[in-house]
């Protein structure tokens, strides 16, 4: 038996194991490559953050101007029993010039025409006929630009029936001295000289004589338009001063004019005390 043939039978009987040692074999290599392969790097998409878009700047509302007011006038005028629209800041004169002025029988002692008008008003002028009890003045006096005073003065004077200017601070006595001074038959202890006068005051001086007539619209301190009165005019309400004056010029200003009085509760400052004593002085317009 030759070595090819004693060698064929040695193969046939290993050859399982040798393919088997060489499967192992490459598997262990791939196994190998694959371990040693290296791990796919995570990449993580970050979205950029979005711009911020600014908002819009608020406006302030701004005050309004106070708009026309519409009056009724009854009485011994041309044009009685009308509706007439005047404009802001009007006197009762103005009301009488556009029912077509006062007639001759009007007794104009008994009307203050120096008197400024609110939105809402009747002025009734009475005849010369008309007992004091019949006269009816239902108007308001309101705030004045400042600096002047216009008052009308009637009765024991010089130059009754006039309308004079004065500086801010007069008194009675200064509205008597632009109508001529006292006339003789004035009843001078029947007047306080002294007295302060506000935009729009009466100022009827009594006969020592025969005059018997009331004063039909007495002095009374200005109604105060509380959306655009100015820091000057804010302090002459009882308890305001010029802090909290100034403070509701700012807060009319960043929020709007008040629409009712009990949006005034929200200034700073303004506690139900301070509240109460202002009610019955300032407007809403």
């Amino acid at each position: 038996m030759d070595d090819d043939s004693a060698s064929s039978p040695l193969l046939a009987r290993y050859r399982l194991i040798v393919y088997s040692v060489l499967a192992l074999a490459i598997g262990a290599g791939v196994f190998a490559l694959l371990a040693s392969r290296p791990e796919p790097a995570s990449i993580a998409i970050i979205p950029p953050e979005p711009t911020a878009v600014p908002s819009a700047t608020p406006i302030p509302s701004a005050t309004p101007t106070p708009g026309p007011f519409l009056v009724y006038i009854t009485g011994a005028v041309e044009s009685p029993n009308v509706l007439v629209t005047l404009d802001y800041g009007s006197r009762v004169i103005d009301a009488l010039n556009a029912a077509g002025g006062s007639r001759i029988d009007a007794n104009l002692d008994l009307v203050n025409l120096a008197q400024r008008l609110a939105d809402g008003d009747q002025i009734h002028v009475p005849t010369l006929r008309a007992q004091p009890g019949q006269v009816r003045v239902t108007v308001h006096v309101v705030t004045p630009t400042p600096g002047m005073l216009v008052v009308y003065v009637t009765g024991a004077v010089r130059q009754p029936g006039r309308m004079v200017t004065l500086a801010a601070g007069s008194r009675v006595s200064d509205a008597i001295d632009a109508a001529g001074g006292l006339a003789d038959d004035a009843d001078a202890q029947a007047l306080n000289l002294s007295a302060r006068l506000n935009d729009g005051d009466l100022v009827h001086v009594p006969s020592a004589l025969d005059d018997n007539l009331p004063t039909p619209t007495p002095n009374h301190p200005p109604l105060i338009h509380i959306n655009d009165a100015s820091a000057e005019e804010l302090v002459t309400l009882p308890g305001i001063g010029p802090a909290l004056a100034q403070a509701i010029i700012e807060h009319r200003t960043r929020y709007g004019p008040f629409k009712q009085f009990e949006d005034l509760d929200a200034v700073p400052g303004l506690g139900p005390a301070k509240l109460e004593a202002i009610r019955e002085q300032v407007i809403i317009d």
